[in-house]
Protein backbone atom coordinates (compact mmCIF):
# COMPACT_ATOMS: atom_id res chain seq x y z
CA UNK A 1 0.00 0.00 0.00
CA UNK A 2 2.78 2.33 0.90
CA UNK A 3 4.49 1.43 -2.36
CA UNK A 4 1.23 2.16 -4.27
CA UNK A 5 0.92 5.59 -2.65
CA UNK A 6 4.54 6.30 -3.44
CA UNK A 7 4.04 5.32 -7.10
CA UNK A 8 0.87 7.46 -7.31
CA UNK A 9 2.78 10.46 -6.02
CA UNK A 10 5.50 10.05 -8.62
CA UNK A 11 2.89 9.89 -11.40
CA UNK A 12 1.16 13.04 -10.17
CA UNK A 13 4.49 14.91 -10.15
CA UNK A 14 5.20 13.82 -13.71
CA UNK A 15 1.81 15.06 -14.87
CA UNK A 16 2.45 18.45 -13.24
CA UNK A 17 5.87 18.79 -14.92
CA UNK A 18 4.35 18.01 -18.33
CA UNK A 19 1.61 20.60 -17.71
CA UNK A 20 4.08 23.26 -16.76
CA UNK A 21 6.11 22.59 -19.93
CA UNK A 22 3.03 22.83 -22.11
CA UNK A 23 2.08 26.14 -20.48
CA UNK A 24 5.48 27.57 -21.30
CA UNK A 25 5.09 26.60 -24.95
CA UNK A 26 1.67 28.27 -25.13
CA UNK A 27 3.00 31.62 -23.87
CA UNK A 28 5.73 31.74 -26.58
CA UNK A 29 3.33 31.14 -29.53
CA UNK A 30 2.20 34.78 -30.18
CA UNK A 31 5.82 35.67 -31.12
CA UNK A 32 6.12 32.67 -33.43
CA UNK A 33 5.44 32.91 -37.17
CA UNK A 34 2.51 30.55 -36.79
CA UNK A 35 0.79 33.05 -34.52
CA UNK A 36 0.22 35.48 -37.47
CA UNK A 37 -2.11 32.94 -39.00
CA UNK A 38 -4.77 34.17 -36.64
CA UNK A 39 -4.54 37.63 -38.48
CA UNK A 40 -6.23 37.99 -41.90
CA UNK A 41 -4.17 38.76 -45.03
CA UNK A 42 -5.99 42.12 -45.40
CA UNK A 43 -4.98 43.16 -41.94
CA UNK A 44 -1.42 42.15 -42.72
CA UNK A 45 -1.34 44.42 -45.82
CA UNK A 46 -2.73 47.32 -43.85
CA UNK A 47 -0.05 46.84 -41.26
CA UNK A 48 2.62 46.74 -43.94
CA UNK A 49 1.29 50.03 -45.41
CA UNK A 50 1.43 51.63 -42.01
CA UNK A 51 5.00 50.49 -41.61
CA UNK A 52 5.89 51.93 -45.07
CA UNK A 53 4.35 55.29 -44.15
CA UNK A 54 6.35 55.36 -40.98
CA UNK A 55 9.55 54.90 -43.06
CA UNK A 56 8.80 57.77 -45.52
CA UNK A 57 10.41 60.55 -43.49
CA UNK A 58 13.62 58.56 -43.47
CA UNK A 59 13.58 58.41 -47.29
CA UNK A 60 13.20 62.24 -47.50
CA UNK A 61 16.10 62.73 -45.14
CA UNK A 62 18.20 60.63 -47.47
CA UNK A 63 17.23 62.86 -50.45
CA UNK A 64 18.35 65.97 -48.59
CA UNK A 65 21.72 64.54 -47.68
CA UNK A 66 23.42 65.44 -51.02
CA UNK A 67 22.52 69.14 -50.47
CA UNK A 68 24.53 69.09 -47.28
CA UNK A 69 27.55 68.00 -49.34
CA UNK A 70 27.45 71.07 -51.72
CA UNK A 71 29.93 73.17 -49.73
CA UNK A 72 32.44 70.37 -50.23
CA UNK A 73 32.04 70.79 -54.01
CA UNK A 74 32.96 74.48 -53.70
CA UNK A 75 36.03 73.53 -51.71
CA UNK A 76 37.02 71.22 -54.55
CA UNK A 77 36.71 74.13 -57.03
CA UNK A 78 39.07 76.19 -54.93
CA UNK A 79 41.52 73.32 -54.90
CA UNK A 80 41.39 73.22 -58.72
CA UNK A 81 42.19 76.96 -58.90
CA UNK A 82 45.19 76.41 -56.66
CA UNK A 83 46.30 73.52 -58.83
CA UNK A 84 46.14 75.84 -61.88
CA UNK A 85 48.66 78.09 -60.18
CA UNK A 86 46.58 81.29 -60.43
CA UNK A 87 48.04 83.11 -57.47
CA UNK A 88 48.28 86.41 -59.34
CA UNK A 89 47.71 89.54 -57.25
CA UNK A 90 48.66 92.29 -59.70
CA UNK A 91 52.45 92.24 -59.30
CA UNK A 92 55.34 90.23 -60.70
CA UNK A 93 55.97 87.42 -61.13
CA UNK A 94 52.61 86.76 -62.72
CA UNK A 95 53.29 83.01 -62.79
CA UNK A 96 55.44 80.72 -60.68
CA UNK A 97 56.45 78.75 -63.75
CA UNK A 98 57.08 80.11 -67.25
CA UNK A 99 53.93 80.36 -69.36
CA UNK A 100 54.03 80.44 -73.15
CA UNK A 101 51.51 82.84 -74.77
CA UNK A 102 51.03 83.20 -78.52
CA UNK A 103 50.37 86.72 -79.83
CA UNK A 104 49.80 88.74 -83.00
CA UNK A 105 50.03 92.52 -83.32
CA UNK A 106 51.69 95.52 -84.90
CA UNK A 107 54.07 98.03 -83.37
CA UNK A 108 51.75 100.78 -84.57
CA UNK A 109 54.35 103.02 -86.15
CA UNK A 110 55.48 103.78 -89.67
CA UNK A 111 58.77 102.05 -88.90
CA UNK A 112 59.01 98.33 -88.30
CA UNK A 113 61.13 97.20 -85.38
CA UNK A 114 62.16 93.64 -84.63
CA UNK A 115 60.53 91.94 -81.67
CA UNK A 116 63.76 90.14 -80.81
CA UNK A 117 65.50 93.49 -80.21
CA UNK A 118 62.80 95.01 -77.99
CA UNK A 119 64.75 94.64 -74.75
CA UNK A 120 62.30 96.65 -72.65
CA UNK A 121 59.41 94.39 -73.68
CA UNK A 122 61.45 91.26 -73.07
CA UNK A 123 62.26 92.52 -69.59
CA UNK A 124 58.53 92.85 -68.91
CA UNK A 125 58.09 89.24 -69.99
CA UNK A 126 61.05 88.09 -67.90
CA UNK A 127 59.79 89.58 -64.64
CA UNK A 128 56.28 88.25 -65.38
CA UNK A 129 57.67 84.76 -66.15
CA UNK A 130 56.11 84.77 -69.62
CA UNK A 131 57.47 83.67 -72.96
CA UNK A 132 55.72 85.32 -75.90
CA UNK A 133 55.47 83.68 -79.27
CA UNK A 134 55.12 87.03 -81.02
CA UNK A 135 54.03 87.50 -84.61
CA UNK A 136 54.87 91.15 -85.29
CA UNK A 137 53.47 92.67 -88.49
CA UNK A 138 53.92 96.01 -90.20
CA UNK A 139 51.29 98.61 -89.40
CA UNK A 140 50.62 99.37 -93.06
CA UNK A 141 49.70 95.76 -93.85
CA UNK A 142 48.30 94.58 -90.53
CA UNK A 143 44.61 94.89 -91.41
CA UNK A 144 45.15 93.11 -94.72
CA UNK A 145 46.66 90.16 -92.86
CA UNK A 146 44.49 89.91 -89.76
CA UNK A 147 41.05 90.54 -91.27
CA UNK A 148 41.03 87.41 -93.48
CA UNK A 149 42.13 85.31 -90.51
CA UNK A 150 39.35 86.77 -88.39
CA UNK A 151 36.86 86.18 -91.18
CA UNK A 152 37.95 82.56 -91.45
CA UNK A 153 37.82 82.16 -87.67
CA UNK A 154 41.01 80.12 -87.73
CA UNK A 155 44.78 80.38 -87.33
CA UNK A 156 44.45 82.76 -84.38
CA UNK A 157 46.88 82.87 -81.44
CA UNK A 158 45.98 83.39 -77.78
CA UNK A 159 46.01 87.20 -78.02
CA UNK A 160 44.91 89.26 -81.01
CA UNK A 161 45.41 92.97 -81.49
CA UNK A 162 42.09 93.92 -83.08
CA UNK A 163 42.12 95.87 -86.34
CA UNK A 164 39.30 98.07 -84.97
CA UNK A 165 37.31 98.51 -81.78
CA UNK A 166 34.71 96.09 -83.19
CA UNK A 167 32.06 98.80 -83.05
CA UNK A 168 29.41 96.60 -84.63
CA UNK A 169 30.35 93.66 -82.35
CA UNK A 170 30.84 91.51 -85.43
CA UNK A 171 33.69 89.56 -83.89
CA UNK A 172 32.06 89.41 -80.48
CA UNK A 173 28.94 87.89 -82.00
CA UNK A 174 31.01 85.41 -84.00
CA UNK A 175 32.18 83.78 -80.78
CA UNK A 176 35.83 84.19 -81.71
CA UNK A 177 36.79 85.81 -78.41
CA UNK A 178 36.47 84.80 -74.79
CA UNK A 179 34.17 86.76 -72.51
CA UNK A 180 36.33 88.54 -69.93
CA UNK A 181 33.68 89.92 -67.56
CA UNK A 182 34.47 87.59 -64.65
CA UNK A 183 38.22 87.93 -65.22
CA UNK A 184 37.98 91.68 -64.76
CA UNK A 185 36.34 91.00 -61.39
CA UNK A 186 38.74 88.25 -60.32
CA UNK A 187 42.10 89.31 -61.75
CA UNK A 188 41.78 92.93 -62.97
CA UNK A 189 43.87 94.41 -60.16
CA UNK A 190 45.74 97.02 -62.20
CA UNK A 191 42.97 97.64 -64.71
CA UNK A 192 40.64 98.50 -61.82
CA UNK A 193 42.74 101.33 -60.44
CA UNK A 194 43.66 102.57 -63.90
CA UNK A 195 39.94 102.76 -64.70
CA UNK A 196 39.40 104.96 -61.64
CA UNK A 197 41.44 107.65 -63.40
CA UNK A 198 39.53 107.01 -66.63
CA UNK A 199 35.94 106.59 -65.41
CA UNK A 200 34.29 106.24 -68.84
CA UNK A 201 36.45 103.34 -70.08
CA UNK A 202 34.74 100.39 -68.41
CA UNK A 203 31.32 101.59 -69.53
CA UNK A 204 32.64 102.05 -73.06
CA UNK A 205 33.97 98.48 -73.14
CA UNK A 206 30.75 96.98 -71.81
CA UNK A 207 28.25 95.63 -74.33
CA UNK A 208 24.57 96.58 -74.00
CA UNK A 209 23.92 93.24 -72.25
CA UNK A 210 26.57 93.96 -69.62
CA UNK A 211 29.54 91.90 -70.85
CA UNK A 212 33.18 92.72 -71.58
CA UNK A 213 35.24 91.00 -74.27
CA UNK A 214 38.31 93.18 -74.78
CA UNK A 215 41.25 94.77 -72.98
CA UNK A 216 41.87 98.36 -74.14
CA UNK A 217 44.69 100.67 -75.02
CA UNK A 218 43.99 103.73 -72.87
CA UNK A 219 45.23 107.01 -74.29
CA UNK A 220 45.49 110.40 -72.60
CA UNK A 221 42.15 112.16 -72.87
CA UNK A 222 42.77 115.33 -70.85
CA UNK A 223 46.55 115.74 -71.10
CA UNK A 224 48.79 116.83 -73.95
CA UNK A 225 45.84 117.18 -76.29
CA UNK A 226 45.49 119.99 -78.87
CA UNK A 227 45.34 123.53 -77.49
CA UNK A 228 46.03 127.12 -78.63
CA UNK A 229 49.75 127.77 -79.20
CA UNK A 230 51.53 131.13 -79.34
CA UNK A 231 54.86 132.47 -80.54
CA UNK A 232 55.84 134.23 -77.30
CA UNK A 233 58.69 136.12 -78.94
CA UNK A 234 56.31 137.74 -81.44
CA UNK A 235 53.66 138.46 -78.82
CA UNK A 236 56.24 140.16 -76.57
CA UNK A 237 57.71 142.18 -79.44
CA UNK A 238 54.24 143.47 -80.34
CA UNK A 239 53.51 144.32 -76.69
CA UNK A 240 50.48 142.02 -76.42
CA UNK A 241 49.42 139.99 -73.44
CA UNK A 242 48.18 136.45 -73.92
CA UNK A 243 44.64 136.77 -75.33
CA UNK A 244 41.71 135.75 -73.17
CA UNK A 245 38.95 135.92 -75.79
CA UNK A 246 38.63 135.13 -79.48
CA UNK A 247 38.21 138.88 -80.10
CA UNK A 248 41.53 139.63 -78.39
CA UNK A 249 43.12 136.80 -80.32
CA UNK A 250 41.85 138.27 -83.59
CA UNK A 251 43.43 141.64 -82.73
CA UNK A 252 46.77 139.92 -82.02
CA UNK A 253 46.65 138.08 -85.35
CA UNK A 254 45.98 141.34 -87.19
CA UNK A 255 48.99 142.92 -85.46
CA UNK A 256 51.21 140.03 -86.61
CA UNK A 257 50.15 140.36 -90.23
CA UNK A 258 52.82 142.10 -92.31
CA UNK A 259 54.97 143.04 -89.30
CA UNK A 260 58.04 141.16 -90.61
CA UNK A 261 58.53 139.55 -87.21
CA UNK A 262 61.06 137.07 -88.57
CA UNK A 263 63.19 139.96 -89.82
CA UNK A 264 63.79 138.72 -93.35
CA UNK A 265 62.34 141.80 -95.03
CA UNK A 266 59.44 139.86 -96.56
CA UNK A 267 55.74 139.65 -95.82
CA UNK A 268 55.83 135.87 -95.49
CA UNK A 269 54.55 135.29 -91.96
CA UNK A 270 51.33 133.47 -91.17
CA UNK A 271 49.64 134.66 -87.97
CA UNK A 272 47.76 131.33 -87.68
CA UNK A 273 49.01 128.06 -89.12
CA UNK A 274 46.84 124.95 -88.97
CA UNK A 275 47.54 121.55 -90.33
CA UNK A 276 44.65 119.83 -92.11
CA UNK A 277 41.95 118.78 -89.65
CA UNK A 278 43.22 120.74 -86.66
CA UNK A 279 40.59 123.44 -87.23
CA UNK A 280 38.02 120.99 -85.85
CA UNK A 281 39.63 121.14 -82.39
CA UNK A 282 39.06 124.90 -82.32
CA UNK A 283 35.31 124.27 -82.30
CA UNK A 284 35.50 123.53 -78.57
CA UNK A 285 35.75 127.28 -77.90
CA UNK A 286 32.22 127.54 -79.29
CA UNK A 287 30.95 124.50 -77.37
CA UNK A 288 31.15 122.22 -80.41
CA UNK A 289 32.60 118.81 -81.15
CA UNK A 290 33.57 119.03 -84.80
CA UNK A 291 35.56 115.80 -84.81
CA UNK A 292 32.76 113.46 -83.80
CA UNK A 293 29.97 115.83 -84.83
CA UNK A 294 27.93 115.40 -81.64
CA UNK A 295 28.43 117.20 -78.34
CA UNK A 296 27.16 116.33 -74.88
CA UNK A 297 25.90 119.61 -73.44
CA UNK A 298 25.18 118.81 -69.78
CA UNK A 299 23.49 115.52 -70.63
CA UNK A 300 21.77 116.60 -73.85
CA UNK A 301 23.45 115.53 -77.07
CA UNK A 302 23.53 118.21 -79.75
CA UNK A 303 24.44 117.86 -83.42
CA UNK A 304 27.31 120.35 -83.65
CA UNK A 305 27.12 120.88 -87.40
CA UNK A 306 23.60 122.31 -87.31
CA UNK A 307 23.97 124.21 -84.05
CA UNK A 308 23.58 128.01 -84.09
CA UNK A 309 27.01 128.30 -82.48
CA UNK A 310 28.50 126.57 -85.49
CA UNK A 311 27.47 129.51 -87.68
CA UNK A 312 29.40 131.79 -85.31
CA UNK A 313 32.44 129.50 -85.61
CA UNK A 314 32.26 129.52 -89.41
CA UNK A 315 31.87 133.29 -89.48
CA UNK A 316 34.98 133.75 -87.33
CA UNK A 317 37.11 131.27 -89.29
CA UNK A 318 36.00 132.70 -92.61
CA UNK A 319 37.07 136.15 -91.44
CA UNK A 320 40.56 134.87 -90.53
CA UNK A 321 40.89 133.19 -93.92
CA UNK A 322 39.55 136.11 -95.93
CA UNK A 323 41.89 138.59 -94.23
CA UNK A 324 44.96 136.41 -94.76
CA UNK A 325 45.42 135.63 -91.09
CA UNK A 326 44.89 131.86 -91.54
CA UNK A 327 47.38 129.92 -93.67
CA UNK A 328 45.78 129.85 -97.09
CA UNK A 329 46.43 126.16 -97.82
CA UNK A 330 45.59 124.88 -94.35
CA UNK A 331 43.10 122.24 -95.61
CA UNK A 332 45.87 120.39 -97.47
CA UNK A 333 48.88 121.25 -95.31
CA UNK A 334 51.32 118.51 -94.33
CA UNK A 335 54.10 117.86 -91.82
CA UNK A 336 56.69 118.92 -94.38
CA UNK A 337 54.95 122.26 -94.94
CA UNK A 338 54.62 122.73 -91.20
CA UNK A 339 58.31 122.05 -90.52
CA UNK A 340 59.42 124.36 -93.34
CA UNK A 341 57.33 127.25 -92.01
CA UNK A 342 58.61 126.82 -88.45
CA UNK A 343 62.21 126.52 -89.66
CA UNK A 344 61.84 129.96 -91.28
CA UNK A 345 60.12 131.41 -88.19
CA UNK A 346 56.97 132.15 -90.20
CA UNK A 347 54.33 131.03 -87.67
CA UNK A 348 52.75 133.31 -85.08
CA UNK A 349 50.26 130.88 -83.54
CA UNK A 350 48.72 127.47 -84.02
CA UNK A 351 46.47 124.83 -82.58
CA UNK A 352 48.09 121.46 -82.00
CA UNK A 353 49.29 118.86 -79.51
CA UNK A 354 51.08 120.77 -76.78
CA UNK A 355 54.21 118.61 -76.47
CA UNK A 356 55.08 119.43 -80.10
CA UNK A 357 56.14 122.87 -78.94
CA UNK A 358 59.56 121.54 -77.94
CA UNK A 359 60.36 120.62 -81.55
CA UNK A 360 58.85 123.90 -82.78
CA UNK A 361 61.24 125.84 -80.54
CA UNK A 362 64.21 123.94 -81.98
CA UNK A 363 63.02 124.55 -85.53
CA UNK A 364 62.55 128.29 -84.92
CA UNK A 365 65.92 128.73 -83.20
CA UNK A 366 68.69 126.22 -83.87
CA UNK A 367 70.47 127.38 -80.71
CA UNK A 368 67.50 126.67 -78.45
CA UNK A 369 68.39 123.97 -75.92
CA UNK A 370 66.01 121.32 -74.67
CA UNK A 371 67.84 120.78 -71.38
CA UNK A 372 65.42 123.03 -69.48
CA UNK A 373 67.84 125.94 -69.34
CA UNK A 374 65.85 128.04 -71.83
CA UNK A 375 62.17 129.07 -71.73
CA UNK A 376 59.77 128.03 -74.45
CA UNK A 377 59.57 130.50 -77.29
CA UNK A 378 56.47 128.75 -78.66
CA UNK A 379 54.03 127.17 -76.22
CA UNK A 380 50.49 126.32 -75.14
CA UNK A 381 48.09 128.79 -73.52
CA UNK A 382 44.60 128.66 -72.02
CA UNK A 383 41.63 128.46 -74.40
CA UNK A 384 40.03 131.68 -75.55
CA UNK A 385 36.40 132.32 -74.69
CA UNK A 386 33.68 133.35 -77.12
CA UNK A 387 30.66 135.58 -76.61
CA UNK A 388 28.23 132.82 -77.62
CA UNK A 389 29.71 130.12 -75.33
CA UNK A 390 31.56 131.95 -72.59
CA UNK A 391 33.31 128.86 -71.19
CA UNK A 392 36.99 128.02 -71.28
CA UNK A 393 36.91 124.63 -72.94
CA UNK A 394 39.28 122.37 -74.84
CA UNK A 395 38.46 119.23 -76.79
CA UNK A 396 39.77 116.13 -75.08
CA UNK A 397 40.19 112.75 -76.73
CA UNK A 398 38.43 109.40 -76.53
CA UNK A 399 40.44 107.43 -73.94
CA UNK A 400 40.06 104.12 -75.81
CA UNK A 401 42.60 104.00 -78.63
CA UNK A 402 42.30 100.29 -79.46
CA UNK A 403 41.42 96.85 -78.07
CA UNK A 404 42.88 93.35 -77.69
CA UNK A 405 41.00 90.07 -77.49
CA UNK A 406 41.75 86.59 -76.12
CA UNK A 407 40.78 84.11 -78.81
CA UNK A 408 38.53 81.10 -78.26
CA UNK A 409 41.52 78.90 -79.13
CA UNK A 410 43.35 79.98 -75.97
CA UNK A 411 43.42 77.03 -73.57
CA UNK A 412 43.81 79.11 -70.41
CA UNK A 413 42.23 82.54 -71.00
CA UNK A 414 42.17 83.34 -67.29
CA UNK A 415 45.95 83.04 -67.07
CA UNK A 416 46.47 85.09 -70.23
CA UNK A 417 44.20 87.79 -68.81
CA UNK A 418 46.44 88.01 -65.76
CA UNK A 419 49.39 88.92 -67.99
CA UNK A 420 47.30 91.51 -69.84
CA UNK A 421 46.41 93.06 -66.50
CA UNK A 422 50.08 93.07 -65.46
CA UNK A 423 50.90 95.19 -68.50
CA UNK A 424 48.90 97.92 -66.74
CA UNK A 425 51.00 97.71 -63.58
CA UNK A 426 53.39 100.47 -62.58
CA UNK A 427 56.34 98.09 -62.96
CA UNK A 428 55.47 97.11 -66.53
CA UNK A 429 54.50 100.68 -67.39
CA UNK A 430 57.89 102.03 -66.32
CA UNK A 431 59.68 99.41 -68.39
CA UNK A 432 57.55 100.09 -71.46
CA UNK A 433 58.06 103.86 -71.44
CA UNK A 434 61.33 104.50 -69.60
CA UNK A 435 63.33 101.31 -69.95
CA UNK A 436 65.53 99.72 -67.31
CA UNK A 437 66.29 101.79 -64.23
CA UNK A 438 69.99 102.48 -63.85
CA UNK A 439 70.56 101.88 -67.54
CA UNK A 440 68.03 104.05 -69.37
CA UNK A 441 67.00 106.41 -66.57
CA UNK A 442 67.59 107.30 -62.94
CA UNK A 443 65.32 108.65 -60.22
CA UNK A 444 66.16 111.89 -58.42
CA UNK A 445 63.82 113.50 -55.88
CA UNK A 446 60.97 111.36 -57.11
CA UNK A 447 61.41 112.43 -60.74
CA UNK A 448 62.63 110.08 -63.45
CA UNK A 449 65.59 111.53 -65.30
CA UNK A 450 65.80 110.00 -68.75
CA UNK A 451 69.04 109.51 -70.63
CA UNK A 452 67.81 111.60 -73.56
CA UNK A 453 71.01 111.22 -75.55
CA UNK A 454 70.87 107.43 -75.28
CA UNK A 455 67.14 107.39 -76.13
CA UNK A 456 67.54 109.48 -79.27
CA UNK A 457 70.71 107.88 -80.67
CA UNK A 458 70.01 105.44 -83.51
CA UNK A 459 66.33 105.39 -82.55
CA UNK A 460 67.32 103.50 -79.40
CA UNK A 461 64.08 103.93 -77.42
CA UNK A 462 61.81 102.85 -80.27
CA UNK A 463 63.96 99.84 -81.11
CA UNK A 464 63.92 98.82 -77.43
CA UNK A 465 60.10 98.88 -77.43
CA UNK A 466 59.10 102.31 -76.12
CA UNK A 467 55.28 102.56 -76.18
CA UNK A 468 55.18 99.32 -78.18
CA UNK A 469 51.91 99.25 -80.12
CA UNK A 470 51.32 95.50 -79.91
CA UNK A 471 50.71 95.65 -76.14
CA UNK A 472 47.55 96.85 -74.38
CA UNK A 473 48.82 99.73 -72.28
CA UNK A 474 48.04 103.10 -70.74
CA UNK A 475 49.69 106.36 -71.76
CA UNK A 476 50.14 108.77 -68.85
CA UNK A 477 50.93 112.46 -68.59
CA UNK A 478 54.07 111.66 -66.60
CA UNK A 479 55.55 109.88 -69.62
CA UNK A 480 55.64 113.17 -71.49
CA UNK A 481 56.40 115.20 -68.38
CA UNK A 482 59.62 113.20 -68.07
CA UNK A 483 60.41 113.14 -71.79
CA UNK A 484 60.18 116.90 -72.41
CA UNK A 485 61.49 120.08 -70.82
CA UNK A 486 59.76 120.88 -67.51
CA UNK A 487 57.91 123.90 -68.91
CA UNK A 488 56.02 121.64 -71.33
CA UNK A 489 54.63 119.68 -68.38
CA UNK A 490 53.90 122.83 -66.40
CA UNK A 491 51.85 124.29 -69.21
CA UNK A 492 50.02 121.01 -69.67
CA UNK A 493 49.14 120.93 -65.99
CA UNK A 494 47.85 124.50 -66.16
CA UNK A 495 45.33 123.79 -68.92
CA UNK A 496 44.36 120.22 -68.00
CA UNK A 497 41.26 121.47 -66.18
CA UNK A 498 39.75 122.83 -69.40
CA UNK A 499 39.67 119.59 -71.37
CA UNK A 500 36.35 117.88 -71.84
CA UNK A 501 36.14 114.21 -72.76
CA UNK A 502 33.97 113.70 -75.85
CA UNK A 503 31.23 111.13 -76.32
CA UNK A 504 33.54 108.18 -76.66
CA UNK A 505 33.37 104.86 -78.42
CA UNK A 506 30.57 102.59 -77.18
CA UNK A 507 28.81 99.52 -78.54
CA UNK A 508 25.51 100.11 -80.29
CA UNK A 509 22.23 98.23 -80.20
CA UNK A 510 21.03 96.62 -83.43
CA UNK A 511 18.69 99.44 -84.42
CA UNK A 512 21.32 102.06 -83.53
CA UNK A 513 23.90 100.23 -85.57
CA UNK A 514 21.60 100.19 -88.56
CA UNK A 515 21.15 103.96 -88.26
CA UNK A 516 24.92 104.49 -88.12
CA UNK A 517 25.54 102.24 -91.13
CA UNK A 518 22.86 103.99 -93.13
CA UNK A 519 23.65 107.64 -92.44
CA UNK A 520 27.03 108.25 -90.74
CA UNK A 521 29.39 108.17 -93.72
CA UNK A 522 27.30 110.41 -95.95
CA UNK A 523 26.80 112.90 -93.13
CA UNK A 524 30.48 113.21 -92.21
CA UNK A 525 31.50 113.48 -95.87
CA UNK A 526 29.01 116.27 -96.53
CA UNK A 527 29.65 118.37 -93.46
CA UNK A 528 33.43 117.99 -93.92
CA UNK A 529 33.28 119.29 -97.47
CA UNK A 530 30.97 122.12 -96.47
CA UNK A 531 33.17 123.13 -93.51
CA UNK A 532 36.08 123.81 -95.86
CA UNK A 533 33.78 125.48 -98.39
CA UNK A 534 32.28 127.88 -95.83
CA UNK A 535 35.66 128.81 -94.32
CA UNK A 536 37.32 129.42 -97.68
CA UNK A 537 34.24 131.19 -99.05
CA UNK A 538 33.59 128.88 -101.99
CA UNK A 539 30.13 128.53 -100.46
CA UNK A 540 28.71 131.74 -98.96
CA UNK A 541 27.48 131.72 -95.39
CA UNK A 542 24.16 132.99 -96.70
CA UNK A 543 23.48 129.39 -97.73
CA UNK A 544 23.85 128.13 -94.16
CA UNK A 545 20.11 127.54 -93.64
CA UNK A 546 19.90 125.45 -96.80
CA UNK A 547 22.92 123.47 -95.58
CA UNK A 548 21.21 122.79 -92.23
CA UNK A 549 18.05 121.59 -93.97
CA UNK A 550 20.12 119.25 -96.10
CA UNK A 551 21.70 117.69 -93.02
CA UNK A 552 18.30 117.27 -91.41
CA UNK A 553 17.06 115.50 -94.53
CA UNK A 554 20.13 113.27 -94.28
CA UNK A 555 18.90 112.19 -90.80
CA UNK A 556 21.41 114.02 -88.62
CA UNK A 557 18.82 114.14 -85.84
CA UNK A 558 18.49 110.36 -85.93
CA UNK A 559 22.25 110.08 -85.52
CA UNK A 560 22.14 112.50 -82.59
CA UNK A 561 19.57 110.22 -80.93
CA UNK A 562 21.98 107.29 -81.29
CA UNK A 563 24.74 109.22 -79.56
CA UNK A 564 22.32 110.34 -76.88
CA UNK A 565 21.55 106.70 -76.10
CA UNK A 566 25.25 105.77 -76.13
CA UNK A 567 26.11 108.67 -73.87
CA UNK A 568 23.38 107.67 -71.42
CA UNK A 569 24.71 104.10 -71.27
CA UNK A 570 28.33 105.14 -70.72
CA UNK A 571 27.26 107.41 -67.89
Amino acid sequence: MKQFKKLLAILLCAVMVIGLFAGCQSKDKPEDSSASSSTSSTEKKEEEKKEEKKEEPKKEEKKEEPKKEEPKKEEKKEEVVEEKGITYTGVSPVFEETKVISWIGTNGSSLTFEWDKMDWCHEICRVANVELEMEMLENTTYNDVINPRLAAGADLPDVVQMPSKDEDMKFIKSGLFAELTSYYDDYGYNLAWRFEDNPTVKGQLTTPDGKIFYVPVVDMSTDYCPAPLLNFTWTSELGFDVPKTTDEYYELLKAMKGADLNGNGEDDEWPLFLRAGMETFMGSMWGLDLRLGYYNNDGTVEASYINDRYLDYLTYMNKLYTEGLLYNEWSTSTYDIQNKLFSNNQVGSGYHYTNNCQSYCRLIDGEWKNDGSMPLTFGAVEPYTTAVWGKKELAGLDPIAGVFGISKFCEKPDEVFCFLDFLYSEEANNLLYYGIEGVDYKVENGRKILDTERRSTNNYASVAGNNMGAFPRILLAEHRDNAYVPEIGERNAAIRQFYKIPIGFAYALEDELETVKTYATDLSTYWGEMRVAFITGTRPLSEYDDYVNTLKNMHIDDMAAVYQAKSDRIG
